[in-house]
């Protein structure tokens, strides 16, 4: 579940990025800059989210994690993309709620 959530965090945060989708969703044209930061953020959790799904733990090997993860990515920039097109204002609130439940779900360890 946490590898979904951070997925769907990470690649909201590069869709965020970009100029279309960051005009779409909130209402106005982003810097450079902020920009650059959105991509950037969305590459470092999505980098989180397989180091976390990587490592084995007592029941789950690390190859099973992997495969787990790369379900979870597949899934979440499904429902990114479905997210930016039909509810563009909705995906900064969607992708920080995600960030939290993604962190507070692999602390709790699902």
């Amino acid at each position: 579940m946490s590898a979904f959530l951070l997925c769907f965090a990470a690649w909201s945060a590069i869709a965020l990025g970009m100029d279309r989708h960051h005009e779409d969703a909130l209402g106005r044209e982003g810097t450079a800059r902020r920009q650059m930061h959105l991509r950037r953020a969305g590459w470092l959790v999505l980098a989180l989210s397989l180091w976390l799904a990587a490592r084995p733990s007592g029941e789950v090997p690390a190859s099973l994690g992997v495969t787990a993860w790369t379900v979870a990515l597949s899934v979440a920039a499904l429902a990114v993309t479905a997210m930016v097109t039909w509810q563009p204002r909705r995906t900064p609130v969607a992708a920080g709620v995600a960030l939290a439940a993604g962190l507070l779900a692999w602390a709790g360890g699902w």
